[in-house]
């Protein structure tokens, strides 16, 4: 099982918990199932319609100063 969070244009969205295994899929259902997604995250990786498929790239520890989050 994975846990896919989505948003949708109308602020419409939430957390689904599914069988589905790849973002991409999860994607294509999404649309199908709602109108208006606009993004759709799964750990780092997400989907938006205008930057397609991305990752975050992880915070660098050594960018903060010491003592401080």
């Amino acid at each position: 099982m994975k846990s896919y969070i989505f948003a949708t244009d109308n602020d419409r969205g939430g957390v689904i918990l599914c069988d589905i295994d790849t973002l991409e899929d999860a994607v294509t259902y999404l649309q199908q199932r709602f109108k208006g997604v606009i993004r759709v995250e799964q750990g780092r990786r997400y989907w938006t319609p205008d930057e397609g498929f991305d990752e975050l790239q992880p915070l660098d520890p050594s960018a903060y100063p010491s003592g401080t989050k």
